[in-house]
């Protein structure tokens, strides 16, 4: 047997693509997110926590692909269980297929709920930037695409760095490159956590736009590391395209289709 199998290609080459966390954010950083993305020419796809004008009409536009982006810790506005966050999330964005919990948060009863709704693939696991990333099977049937970039784990581990070089080594790596960020961080181009923590009364109860870090930001890491990734010749690929290349392998894999249902219809959400 191959050391490539399951995984095939994916296990000797690179596959970029751009998400975003909503995350309650004010459309004036939604609006900045959505700008920044088209001007790069990145498709991106948001997982969703609530009901935005600026989303739906990208979404009509078919500027953006979108998933679910539950919160299920206690107290949650989304619901007081798994199965009421699930009903919440697909009350206002019916027929999606993937899902990212709100601080990457989950439970295996989450995650039954969640296939049961018609989810087939999440973006759950957030690396150290580590390299060689493969997808995963779940027990519940949902395929994992781990994250390789997340925005607030880079401001954590690299508070004002400068440049990307300590991710520089990973990002030649094969495997999943899947980037991760906020529209509030993109916005404000955040160069560490408590840049964002001492603005958050202003952000979320403020009347418009705050003013954007000059410096190097999480922003300009993004864009680093898109620019070398193009530089190299690699592709940005849409996160549905992704999702539609792991399933052809799950597919064709018997080791790993015991419990994948990627390519059964999904149930109504809601």
């Amino acid at each position: 047997m191959p050391m490539t199998a399951p995984w095939g290609h994916l296990v000797t080459e690179r596959r970029f693509s751009l998400t975003a966390d909503q995350d309650w954010a004010p459309e004036w950083a939604t609006r900045a997110l959505l700008d920044w993305a088209h001007a790069a020419n990145l498709p991106l796809h948001v997982f969703q926590t609530n009901p935005s004008p600026a989303l739906d009409e990208a979404a009509r536009a078919g500027a953006i692909t979108r998933g679910w982006h539950p919160n299920f810790a206690p107290g949650s506005s989304h619901g007081s269980d798994p199965r009421a966050v699930v009903a919440h999330l697909a009350g206002f964005l019916p027929g999606v297929r993937t899902v990212r919990s709100h601080g990457f948060s989950e439970s295996y009863q989450a995650w039954l709920a969640l296939a049961d709704a018609g989810i087939r693939f999440d973006s759950q696991f957030p690396s150290a930037f580590s390299g060689h990333l493969l997808p995963m099977v779940h027990a519940s049937g949902i395929v994992r695409l781990p994250v390789w970039f997340e925005d607030d784990v880079w401001m954590r581990l690299f508070p004002g760095a400068g440049e990307i070089s300590p991710i520089r080594r990973t990002l030649a790596c094969p495997g999943l490159k899947i980037l991760n960020v906020h529209p509030v961080h993109i916005a404000l181009n955040s160069p560490r956590m408590t840049f964002y923590d001492t603005r958050r009364e202003a952000i979320y109860n403020g009347d418009g736009p705050l003013a954007a870090h000059p410096g190097f930001g999480v922003r300009d890491a993004v864009e680093a590391v898109v620019a070398a990734a193009r530089n190299d010749g690699a592709d940005w690929y849409s996160f549905e395209d992704l999702c539609d290349e792991v399933a052809r392998l799950v597919a064709a894999s018997e080791e790993l289709q015991a419990t994948a249902p990627v390519l059964a219809p999904p149930t109504a959400a809601g």
